[in-house]
């Protein structure tokens, strides 16, 4: 055989075994695709924040993954997948070391193509008391991956996946700011329907010194508690420092002995001089209950056109003691009284006094009962003048009967007085005639 037809015979057996292969469906070929994703986080608008408040973060993932492909020969199938794709991702947001609540589960967002991005929002809440300054919050991404593609026959793709978990830091900032703690509660003697002053400890727990600081107090809602005086200059209030504010209230005339709510707040200059006002707080300010008297004597029995002096019974039942108390009593027609004011000093809970009046009534009274109006004017612990409720003095108006009935008619009186002068005249007489026979 000559060597141009070996040659022919070898460029047949090569093309026949090419064409075979060809027909032949591949198997166990694998084809590897380049890159993988490359995620980032970061929070959209401002990241400073006011302590108490209620914010959404929107958490901004991105992908940064660069997608690298090789061209498949003819036959192959190219893989949907592609490895810089982060696919069934799920976001958690983390506190850390923040002062804030998490309110928001962790999120599935789908799928992540390389050089896309998704916004995700959480509901956090800041704590009222937080301290002013710079924060780290994780963020924990779960996602999956493709590791590589495998083809099997013509119309077969085999993927393998990979999972991952990666975490990001976010910076957030909490404004410096002034928390203020009531820490005492004094009061002395408040009482329904007087005014009292009110002494409080405040504390500053805030991270931030307030400049020209003031402490004020406000009515909550609808508390008998009115601010009289409702401000006390602090000055400079430093983290940590405690400072006493007096302040004067009044007590509703509604008011019951009871615990009762009431405002609290600061007022500053920010290192930017603007005036801030700080987060109020509620306290509860005690109430001692209503002054009253109570009158235990029981009622007087007065002839018409009588007078007489009487003694009433005072009981202070008040939870305080009334200083340089005085009772009154108002004569009214019929009556009249020369002696209508008594002094009961001071009188303790509890403690009782008698008061001295002298009454008179018409003879033309009418027989009955009557209640004649008192009060007792005290002082308070501020010294202020006070009246307390009206009470009655209870009075019987009867007639005259014995002695009574002849003391009060003039004629009886005229006859008396007659037959008087009649015997002394006659006695008299008598003895100066004895005296004349004796001489």
């Amino acid at each position: 055989m000559t060597t141009n037809n070996r040659g022919f015979l070898l460029l047949v057996l090569i093309l026949c075994i090419g064409a075979l292969l060809l027909q032949s469906p591949v198997i166990a070929g694998a084809e590897y695709l380049g890159g993988e994703p490359v995620l980032t986080a970061s929070i959209e608008g401002q990241n400073e924040f006011l302590p108490g408040s209620d914010a959404v973060l929107v958490v901004v993932i991105e992908n940064r993954g660069i997608p690298e492909f090789k061209l498949l020969p003819v036959g192959r199938t190219t893989p949907e997948d592609q490895p810089s794709t982060a696919k069934l991702i799920r976001v958690e947001l983390g506190a850390g070391d923040a002062p804030l609540q998490v309110r928001t589960d962790p999120q599935m967002v789908g799928d992540l193509s390389a050089n896309s991005r998704i916004e995700v929002p959480f509901q956090v809440k800041f704590l009222a008391n937080a301290t002013g300054g710079a924060y780290t919050l994780p963020v924990t991404l779960h996602y999956t991956s493709l590791s590589f593609a495998e083809q099997r026959g013509y119309e077969t793709m085999v993927y393998s996946y990979k999972t991952a978990d990666t975490t990001i830091p976010l910076q957030v900032e909490v404004t410096p700011r002034v928390f203020i703690h009531v820490v005492e509660v004094e009061t002395g003697e408040l009482t329904t329907g007087n005014e009292g002053y009110l002494v409080l400890s405040i504390r500053n727990d805030g991270s931030l010194s307030g400049n020209e600081s003031i402490a004020r107090i406000l009515r909550h809602q609808e508390s008998p508690l009115l601010p009289v005086a409702g401000s006390s200059y602090i000055g400079e209030f430093t983290p940590g420092s405690t400072v006493e504010a007096r302040f004067k209230i009044m007590v509703g005339e509604q008011a019951q002995g009871a615990t009762y709510p009431l405002d609290v707040v600061a007022e500053y200059l920010d290192p930017h001089g603007a005036l801030v006002t700080s987060e109020p707080v509620t306290i509860g300010v005690p109430v001692q209950g209503g002054i009253e008297f109570l009158i235990l004597t029981d009622e007087f029995t007065m002839p018409r056109g009588g007078t007489k002096d009487i003694e009433v019974l005072f009981r202070n039942t008040g939870p305080v003691t009334v200083r340089s108390a005085q009772a009154r009593i108002s004569a009214v027609d019929p009556f009249t009284a020369s002696k209508d004011t008594a002094s009961l000093g001071d009188l303790a809970p509890g403690e009782e006094a008698l008061a001295h009046f002298t009454l008179s009534v018409d003879k033309s009274a009418t027989v009955k009962e009557y209640g004649l109006e008192s009060e007792v004017r005290y002082r308070d612990a501020l010294d202020n003048r006070i009246i307390s409720d009206p009470m009655k003095v209870r009075v019987r108006v009867v007639e005259r009967s014995g002695v009574d009935v002849i003391l009060a008619n003039p004629l009886y009186l005229s006859i008396i007085g007659a037959i008087v002068i009649g015997i002394g005249y006659f006695a008299y007489t008598r003895r100066k005639k004895g005296q004349g026979k004796r001489d």
